[in-house]
């Protein structure tokens, strides 16, 4: 008589405990992966702007803006968050205030702003914010250099290091923050502390 082959129900329960505990162990890791993986694109999505519309400012030899916008079109009004979105424009009238026209990128037309990028909403529960040097606005100037408008008067003015920077905040809070601050040429590093060197806060 042949006898029949199979788990027992001991054998059964242990590897349904074993793969319990196994699950357990390695879904929080690739939770935080993914999350991880969001933080950074969403990070050198940012940067990558930056680093265009300072590329454009020395191109052009003129200043391009980058402001927060939730309709892709305008400057959002103070503590919208750059989560809701951003833009880089070209601000020929150098008002600092992006002004939408049909005509704005075509050559000869001095005085209409030059929209180059409109970025929407950033995905899950991510919070941009910027440092008190940069509440609402960052711009580059001919030369690449970095300007700031940290007085909200639409009045450019030098940038302080200590002061500019932005935070990216998810779900697990400010231990898991990471930042990206902007030197006064213009340039961004992506960091985990602030400049002064104390700990990112998140809202």
């Amino acid at each position: 008589m042949k006898r029949a082959l199979g788990f027992t129900l001991i054998e059964l329960m242990t590897t349904i405990a074993v793969l319990g505990v196994v699950l357990g162990i390695a879904v929080p890791g690739v939770r935080q992966l993914a999350l991880d993986n969001r933080q950074s694109t969403q990070l050198n999505l940012f940067a990558s702007t930056l680093a265009m519309a300072r590329s454009e400012a020395i191109k052009q030899n003129t200043r391009v803006a980058v402001c927060p916008s939730s309709d892709r079109l305008t400057c959002a009004s103070t503590g919208t968050g750059w989560q809701a979105g951003w833009i880089a424009y070209v601000d020929r009238n150098s008002d600092l205030i992006h002004t939408a026209s049909a005509t704005g990128c075509n050559e000869g037309v001095a005085t209409s702003d030059c929209q180059l990028i409109a970025q929407g909403t950033l995905s899950g529960s991510s919070l941009l914010t910027g440092a008190s040097g940069v509440p609402d606005l960052i711009g580059y100037d001919g030369s690449g250099a970095a300007f700031c408008d940290a007085n909200q008067d639409r009045i450019p003015e030098s940038c302080q290091s200590s002061r500019t920077y932005f935070t990216l905040c998810d779900t697990r809070g400010a231990s898991s923050a990471r930042g990206l601050s902007v030197s006064t040429t213009g340039r961004t590093s992506v960091i985990d502390k602030q400049p002064d060197g104390s700990a990112l806060t998140c809202p």
